[in-house]
């Protein structure tokens, strides 16, 4: 999967920022579609970069997460500081069917390994990242493509 600049929320250049409404109304719909409920909805902070809600279908728990500055939603079983576990869920369906130009990323693209090569210090992933991401991925060492784009850093 190809990191476009920014993705990880260090960018020289402004780019939009996601809007907190219509990722709210998303969750509320995929709640009421499946007649569940949000539990809880966060918004991205000084050590998050992602917007996080937390949606409960019969007992199960389920987290749909949303970058600030792309339009990157992914799905996940857990998430803790610094760790978050991946997956596909099939809410997936429910997103695509409203076509509102928001990517669902697949857990296998999440979890792809980043490969980083200290000598040279880049990335050899697909990717357009900045000098201040590259920082930030050689201070943090993320080991996955979806550490990357939902991160804790500060």
């Amino acid at each position: 999967m190809l990191l476009p600049n920014g993705i990880s929320g260090f960018h020289i250049n402004d780019l939009p920022y996601a809007n907190s409404l219509q990722f709210k109304r998303l969750c509320d719909t995929l709640a009421n579609y499946n007649n569940g409920k949000v539990l809880s909805f966060e918004e991205p902070h000084v050590a998050q970069n992602f917007y996080k809600a937390e949606l409960d279908f019969k007992g199960k728990s389920i987290f749909v997460l949303l970058n600030t500055s792309y339009p990157f939603i992914a799905f996940a079983s857990s998430v803790e500081y610094f760790k978050i576990k991946f997956v596909d869920h099939s809410l997936s369906n429910v997103i695509n069917a409203f076509g509102n130009g928001l990517r669902i990323l697949l857990a296998d693209e999440l979890n792809e390994r980043l490969q980083l090569d200290e000598k040279t210090r880049t990335v050899k992933n697909e990717n357009c990242l900045n000098n201040q991401e590259l920082d930030q991925i050689f201070y943090w060492k993320p080991e996955i493509v979806g550490d990357v784009i939902f991160n804790f850093w500060d």
